[in-house]
């Protein structure tokens, strides 16, 4: 099932709305080009717009530049719809809303407004396709971002269309983008953008050390100060948390229970400080013992890692993937 973008997405000018409505557009190519194609939403867009968006000088999808004045704005555009054009347009449903063997004298119940209006009038005369049309799906959801023209995220409306050959009837809402890209996706684009303002320092020396109890992180007892004096086993996946800011770790008390996979943990819980996050996990050691862990983590990152890993245990390979991700 297809989904339809608001028309007035695309006649985007105004520098802060455009600024305003860049992660719209990086999310839609997001949503439609996921390598997974189970996870892939189609974009359908009609033909009228894409021969008109096709008619612009400059990188034609999806905004304008001729009236952009800022060059670094300017900059982001022109990469944002070199992206969009050739990524996104191979996944991009054209719809030719020529076909109907009825009259299409539709009306929207709630909003007789949008008929007047040429942008919605075609975006309408779209979603009447399916009535005709037995090989195009479209979703009642539509893509809105942020704007002054056009409809807003929550806005609904009933399109009506009764002919001759059949009756047709359809409610749809306006919804963001955001709520169409999984919540581990967010993540990362948040843990990105982090990284590109230097929000995750990545330390040369990880301090650990063991809290008021015996050493049983270690099979050998050996003694440590530092992330790089644990086992191979022990620091496989710790070692990879020092990409995302692991700066100190503490071993406190442990059990025999519920071991998984040496070096493995799950969060238990992310305590907020004013400069840090400390990130409490169930470790399994080498031992064979569980022990609760205290990951130290610049602040924010621990929480954007309880919601990307949720109960899911953090292995090498979940870790890892998820790294490569941000890079």
């Amino acid at each position: 099932m297809s989904v339809l973008i608001d028309p007035y997405m695309f006649e985007l000018s105004n520098e802060q709305e455009i600024r305003d409505n860049i992660t719209f557009f990086m999310n839609v190519i997001k949503i439609a080009s996921y390598s997974e194609k189970s996870k892939r939403i189609p974009i359908a867009v009609y033909s009228g717009m894409i021969e008109k968006m096709q008619k612009r000088a400059i990188q034609p999808f999806p905004i304008q530049l001729s009236m952009i004045q800022d060059k670094d704005l300017k900059s982001t555009i022109m990469q944002l719809n070199n992206s969009f054009s050739n990524a996104l347009i191979r996944f991009v449903e054209n719809i030719d809303i020529d076909e109907c063997d009825g009259n299409q004298e539709f009306v929207v119940r709630n909003d007789e407004e949008m008929t007047e209006d040429d942008h919605y009038f075609e975006l309408l005369s779209t979603l009447l396709v399916p009535c005709y049309s037995e090989t195009v799906d479209l979703d009642s959801k539509i893509l809105t971002g942020n704007k002054e023209n056009g409809k807003q995220i929550g806005d609904t409306f009933e399109l009506v269309c009764n002919c001759d050959t059949r009756e047709y009837q359809k409610t749809c809402n306006f919804i963001s983008v955001d709520d169409l890209v999984s919540d581990k996706d967010k993540v990362i684009q948040e843990l990105k953008q982090k990284k590109k303002n230097g929000g995750i320092p990545v330390s040369s020396t990880v301090t650990a050390s063991i809290g008021s109890h015996h050493n049983h992180v270690q099979a050998n007892r050996k003694k440590f100060s530092e992330l790089d004096d644990l086992s191979s086993q022990n620091k496989i996946v710790l070692r990879l948390l020092k990409e995302l800011g692991l700066f100190r770790i503490i071993f406190g008390k442990f059990t025999p229970n519920g071991v998984k996979a040496i070096g493995t943990m799950s969060i238990q819980n992310v305590d907020s400080k004013d400069s840090q996050d400390i990130v409490t996990v169930n470790f399994s050691a080498e031992t064979q013992m569980v022990i609760e862990t205290f990951l130290y983590f610049p602040k924010g990152i621990g929480e954007l890692l309880k919601r990307y890993f949720k109960s899911e245990q953090l292995t090498y390979q979940t870790v890892e993937n998820m790294i490569e991700k941000i890079k």
